[in-house]
């Protein structure tokens, strides 16, 4: 990507799946299988970069830390610049904020560590409980002596400029270990953007119609388009897409589909499913998309 992609406030789409990615370790699917042999139609754990390139010096935040994290952020070089005392690294990110402990979502913060990137003070704005475990764990202690961990607590919204804030929305989602799960609502100067990549159920989340009624983009879980896809296995704790579609139908801001399982038919570009949910007037989310906020 190019610098002049990122003017103004921008928010760019840096990955797209489940937290394995494309292909999915260990699976031989078709799918996969097609990844593994053409890596063009890999595709990232799902990630959202933000970039205010309205000053000398962007600046730059990532919701999660995907394990895809080293190719993320070398998607954002053109924003992010050299590395102030190595010139042939780049700099840090302004930021990162969390969604919840799961791997897609904290897999990449080993990354950040004295063995790769070295941070040093780099804030990472967490639930603290999220806070809590990756205190405790005394595998990540490198990494965690390198960044600034904050907490950020429901509800809160935090200014990163001027009229560019990121607000921390509680939802449902599997919680083994009480951390919470948010997800962001980002408000631009034209622009609201909700990035929700996972959530259990619709109808768990009472505020789900206010919330998505109220933003421009919608970025939301697509994890699974049919049971069918299970293989007999307990569902999992995921809205499936045609619900979606059809609870949001009539959402006046755009619906985006995120956090695809490799198992979903909707990324094939010829299916049947893909075509509905292009009929319903939702989008499928792309790596490198860039939303105007």
């Amino acid at each position: 990507m190019f610098l002049s992609e990122f003017s103004g406030v921008t928010a760019v789409i840096l990955g797209i799946m489940q937290d394995g990615g494309l292909p999915h370790v260990g699976c031989r699917c078709p799918r996969c299988a097609a990844a593994y042999a053409d890596p063009r139609r890999a595709e990232y754990a799902a990630c959202l970069g933000i970039v205010d390139g309205r000053g000398d010096t962007p600046k730059v935040w990532l919701i999660d830390a995907a394990p895809d994290i080293k190719q993320q952020l070398n998607l954002l070089a053109a924003a992010l610049g050299p590395h102030p005392t190595h010139p042939n690294r780049l700099r840090q990110p302004d930021g990162i904020f969390l969604t919840h402990a799961h791997m897609g979502h904290i897999g990449g913060l080993p990354q950040l560590g004295p063995e790769a990137m070295a941070v040093s003070g780099l804030p990472v704005y967490a639930a603290p409980g999220l806070m809590d475990l990756l205190r405790e764990n005394v595998l990540w202690r490198p990494m965690v002596s390198g960044v600034d961990l904050r907490p950020f607590y429901p509800h809160e919204t935090l200014a990163l400029g001027q009229d560019l804030a990121v607000t921390a929305v509680p939802v449902p989602h599997r919680d083994e270990w009480g951390a919470g799960t948010f997800a962001f609502r980002i408000q631009g100067p034209a622009h609201s953007l909700l990035y929700l990549p996972d959530i259990d159920a619709w109808e768990q989340w009472p505020q789900a119609q206010e919330t998505l009624h109220s933003v421009d983009y919608a970025l939301v879980d697509a994890s699974f388009y049919s049971v069918d896809e299970l293989g007999g296995r307990d569902p999992v704790a995921h809205p499936l897409v045609p619900q979606t579609l059809q609870l949001f139908a009539n959402l006046p801001g755009q619906l985006v589909l995120t956090h695809l399982n490799h198992t979903n038919p909707a990324l094939d570009l010829d299916s049947p499913e893909r075509a509905a949910i292009l009929a319903a007037g939702a989008e499928i989310a792309q790596s490198g998309q860039i939303y105007r906020l």
